[in-house]
């Protein structure tokens, strides 16, 4: 098809339509140092210099032999059979399911993740997706503030602090009011007037928090407010009791260590869950089985779809617009590929071998374990030089943990170390020989 651009006496109506005098006017929330006047792309190049260029560019990637970091993307390992099936042209190449005539494979395929995750947390209803954890975790907020018609939000401390960013936006674009709380405090917060108590466990530093106590605490107080939870690694399902029989009003979780590299950080997977009564308030689309109004064939379709895209955009719920379909297929082919005894064995590793190496650590003279709590495969750690640890990992070719100054600079020579099932023991002693090695260096770097 021809693309045919609009002539200058059209871009004037239009403009003079909607109340702006010239077309920079519509970016003028960007900030100017944000805003560029060239993307300055070089010219085009035929395809073998293309290929060799691409090349090029692949071989500045630094591939670690192991990783100690987490913090909310995971190194897990993915069964050969999940790269199999999401690259077959049937899932790979589909990518929406408006048409349910033409769609059947892939709303099934929709249908049965929504069906696995609801039995894994053993929630009422499972979505089909948001874009990652913590657009889940605002869209949680957000139908919360709606079912209970409040405009507070108590957020407990723990929580991963680019989740708590993307909430301040959304709470900022509809008007509500948060506050950031430690747990203890929580008791001098709760009244009636408050929409949801949003709290992460295992939390950003890996610790498992009393649930049971938690929820307790807020319906004593306050019966009505809706209790959400989130995660950044479900793993831990395998070993820790799920949400749906701890009373969560609402649970949320980062699905990239369902069977989705960590890449760059992305893309991710928002697994989004609620009970049963909250259904037609749950954010995004729903895709339920049916039967052949004369016959008894069965058949799926999109059974919900409250966003703004298909009803009025004042009574839509969430304003997402996909639902990551392919990150959810692999999702779903990973938990049919691990089952119910392998995840088990996985939430066994990450939880045995994160400890291993926390016990062992404690060891070593100059550190000290600042976590309190039991940890789930990640744990806080203060070292007598981070700096040097992390050189030393560098040169043994391991990703070293997260110094954890990038969120929090009062935070100094404390890092966030992440265990996993991928994780061998040799890779966990050459760690404990760089933590050795470390302690003999003097100097501290700037820098992350």
């Amino acid at each position: 098809m021809e693309f045919i651009p609009h002539d200058d006496q059209t871009i004037i109506e239009m403009l003079r339509t909607i109340g702006v005098e010239n077309i920079n006017d519509l970016f003028r929330d960007i900030p100017k140092d944000l805003l560029i006047e060239s993307l300055g792309l070089p010219t085009g190049l035929s395809e073998p210099d293309l290929l060799k260029t691409m090349k090029q560019l692949s071989e500045l990637n630094h591939v670690y032999d192991s990783s100690f970091i987490g913090a909310g993307c995971y190194f897990h390992y993915i069964p050969s059979l999940v790269d199999f099936i999401i690259n077959r042209s049937e899932f790979y190449t589909s990518y929406t399911p408006y048409q349910a005539e033409a769609s059947q494979g892939y709303l099934q395929a929709i249908y049965e993740y929504q069906t696995i995750i609801s039995q894994l947390t053993k929630m009422d209803i499972a979505n089909a997706s948001m874009y990652d954890g913590s657009t889940a975790l605002a869209e949680a907020i957000i139908m919360a503030s709606g079912v209970r018609q409040k405009t507070t939000i108590l957020i407990i401390e723990g929580i991963h602090p680019e989740y708590i960013n993307v909430i301040k936006t959304y709470c900022w674009g509809h008007g509500l009011n948060y506050k950031i709380l430690r747990i203890e405090d929580l008791n001098l917060e709760l009244t009636d007037d408050i929409a949801a108590v949003a709290f992460q466990s295992p939390n950003f530093f890996g610790e498992i928090q009393n649930i049971e106590k938690l929820v307790e605490k807020v319906r004593l107080k306050s019966p009505s407010c809706l209790i959400i939870q989130v995660m950044t690694d479900p793993t831990c399902l395998g070993l820790l009791k799920p949400p749906g029989e701890l009373d969560i009003d609402i649970f949320v979780a980062e699905g990239q260590s369902f069977g989705i590299p960590p890449s760059f950080g992305g893309p991710g997977l928002g697994i989004f869950t609620a009970k049963q009564k909250y259904l037609r308030k749950i954010p995004g689309r729903l895709v339920g089985k049916t039967k052949e109004l004369f016959g008894d064939q069965e058949g799926f379709i999109l059974t919900l779809q409250a966003r703004e895209q298909h009803i009025r955009r004042e009574k839509a719920s969430s304003n997402i617009c996909t639902n990551q379909a392919l990150c959810s297929l692999s999702a779903l082919i990973y938990l049919l590929s691990v089952g119910k005894r392998g995840l088990e064995e996985i939430a066994k590793q990450n939880f045995q071998k994160s400890n291993f190496l926390k016990k062992n650590l404690a060891k070593i003279p100059g550190y000290e374990i600042k976590s309190k709590n039991p940890t789930y495969n990640e744990f806080v750690i203060k070292c007598p030089n981070l700096d040097a640890l992390i050189d030393e990992c560098e040169k043994v070719n391991i990703m070293p943990p997260l110094k954890l100054t990038h969120y929090y600079p009062e935070m100094k020579n404390l890092a966030l170390v992440c265990v996993t099932e991928i994780n061998t023991f040799e890779s966990i002693k050459a760690f404990l020989k760089a933590a050795n090695t470390a302690i003999n260096i003097g100097g501290v770097k700037d820098g992350f």
